[in-house]
């Protein structure tokens, strides 16, 4: 394969059942592809299997990007990005693009874009960091630390749009990504003149997707109440300190009249220390609640991953009902069998250890109200004594404040019961079979067909040096648009730099002019280290930064 074609600002749309499907090994090398890739990228599959994946790398998008997908899969996490690619005619093309570590290799399902303002959001984060990395490079900097550049740039303003971290923006994309592609799709059903296995296999992949979606609205309902719960431990937290601030002002203007009121002195001291001990109880909820909505977060992002492997499995058994593809099309339907169990195992897991989270979340939420209620008759306590000791002219300019906080705190307390207990409710177990069940009868049936899995090829004994790139389709007309992210800011890009348009919310026939210069390539990025146990679960993320919508 000779030297890559320059784009021609022309763009190919990708259908909404386009759905793109290949594997590579470690070093990004194609080992497997269907047939929606070549059609849409243009190479032959002699051309492409065997090919680095970044092979279809259109020069506008920039080298952070990849840096951050390579910093993901080698860490064992999937990853997923809104990429514009480049056809082997010049063409080129959008698409979402999801990557999956399977073993010691990748799968990648890639879809056109649904969610068109998060997709707009992130083409225009790719124009202002591809001038940076141009600008880099001309002055001498390495390519592999122009990327390094490009990714903090990126990640950087991710963080201004209110984003802690790329994960959390790939958690929120791809749910919205496959919320828009259901509402953008026709209802799948099963030919009524399909039979034998692999209309089985249909039946089976439709019966998933339709327990996935159930999952999905259940975890959807959940990220809800999560939030919720943890915005209003954050508000009660700060309404305590204020009320705790006011309590010490009580108790020091009551030490002042001890002697004429020991009482009352000793009443507004008990009073500040129930004060404190229910803060002290409070302030730890908000990173345990902000550690189970990040992880609400992550499960919907990985049954979203699942409905679009599911998804995938259909197109490939339509294929072959459809007379386009011989049995043997459902070669790698083992593979997607296998991420999809895998997702479904871990699902299992986190949803039991939310549940358990949330459940002594609500305990502690219990155990605050009941020294909620014991502060408040020491407050009446204290408010009764203050007139019959005389010192209303004293004390009673704080008697208004601490009833005012004391009311907004048992208001939010009583939220945060509430909702605790629908969070519980909505953490309960599912039926694990109703998910494993299908995959079980897909992956028998597609594997007396195919034979064993196609073999992958063994892990390098070298770091990778190319990155892989996703072949991914271009915008349509007509996308559902998701407002699920704030408006991403407009950064100035340098004078000599003019950005490619994108797509309008408007409609209209998509197109896009790319002005830039050719981004400066991976092809040698510095050897990064990759986990041994690939094949161990992915670790967990818990440390994000909350949205600044909190």
């Amino acid at each position: 394969m000779t030297g890559r074609m320059a784009p021609n600002g022309r763009f190919r749309t990708v259908g909404i059942d386009d759905l793109f499907f290949s594997t590579t090994d470690r070093k990004g090398v194609i080992t497997g592809a269907n047939s929606v890739f070549e059609r849409l990228s243009a190479f032959p599959r002699q051309e492409l299997m065997g090919a680095p994946h970044n092979v279809i790398r259109h020069p506008g998008m920039p080298g952070g990007a990849f840096r951050i997908m390579w910093d993901k899969l080698l860490a064992g996490q999937p990853f997923a990005a809104y990429v514009r690619n480049l056809a082997k005619d010049g063409f080129a093309y959008w698409v979402f693009a999801t990557i999956t570590p399977l073993g010691q290799n990748f799968l990648s399902v890639r879809a056109a874009p649904c969610a068109l303002e998060i997709w707009q959001s992130a083409s225009a984060l790719y124009d202002q960091t591809i001038p940076l990395e141009e600008e880099a490079r001309r002055s001498g900097m390495s390519r592999a630390d122009a990327a390094l550049l490009g990714r903090d740039a990126l990640s950087g303003m991710l963080a201004q749009a209110g984003f802690g971290s790329y994960e959390e923006f790939m958690f929120t994309a791809l749910p919205a990504e496959a919320t828009a592609r259901v509402a953008d799709s026709s209802e799948r059903r099963l030919p009524s003149s399909a039979h034998g296995e692999v209309a089985e296999i249909m039946a089976a992949a439709l019966e998933l997707g339709a327990q996935l979606t159930l999952v999905l609205g259940r975890l959807d309902a959940l990220q809800l109440l999560a939030t919720g719960l943890l915005n209003g431990s954050d508000q009660l937290s700060g309404t305590l300190k204020d009320l705790s601030r006011v309590t010490e002002l009580a108790s020091v203007a009551s030490g002042r009249v001890e002697e004429r009121a020991p009482v009352l002195a000793s009443t507004a001291r008990a009073m500040n220390t129930i004060g404190a001990g229910v803060q002290s109880v409070i302030s730890p909820l908000v990173e345990k609640l902000s550690t189970v909505r990040n992880t609400v977060m992550e499960l919907r992002f990985r049954i979203a991953l699942a409905h679009l492997h599911d998804d995938m499995v259909i197109r490939f058994a339509l294929e072959v009902l459809d007379g386009l593809a011989p049995p043997k099309g459902l070669t790698y339907v083992p593979l997607l069998c296998q991420s999809l169990s895998d997702d479904v195992q871990q699902l299992s897991q986190d949803m039991a250890e939310t549940g358990a989270i949330l459940r002594r979340v609500a305990l502690e939420i219990d155990s605050c109200t009941a020294q909620f209620g014991q502060f408040q008759k020491l407050l009446s306590t204290w408010r009764l004594q203050v007139p019959r000791y005389g010192l209303s002219n004293t004390l009673g300019p704080l008697v208004g404040p601490i009833d005012a906080q004391l009311n907004a705190s048992h208001d939010q307390l009583a939220n945060l019961r509430r909702l605790a207990g629908q969070c519980s409710a909505e953490a309960k177990p599912f039926d694990n079979e109703a998910l494993f069940g299908p995959i079980s009868r897909i992956s028998h049936i597609a594997g007396s067909l195919v034979g064993p899995e196609p073999p992958l090829p063994a892990a390098p004994a070298l770091p990778p040096q190319l990155p892989l790139t996703a072949a991914v389709p271009p915008p349509r007309a007509g996308a559902t648009p998701i407002a699920a992210l704030p408006p991403l800011p407009v950064i100035p890009a340098p004078p000599s730099y003019q950005p490619g348009t994108v797509p309008t919310a408007s409609g209209g026939s998509p197109t896009v002019s790319v002005t830039a210069t050719p981004a400066a390539d991976l092809d040698h990025l510095p050897p990064v280290p990759w986990l041994a146990t690939s094949q161990d679960r992915p670790p967990r993320h818990s440390g994000f930064e909350s949205r600044q919508s909190r």
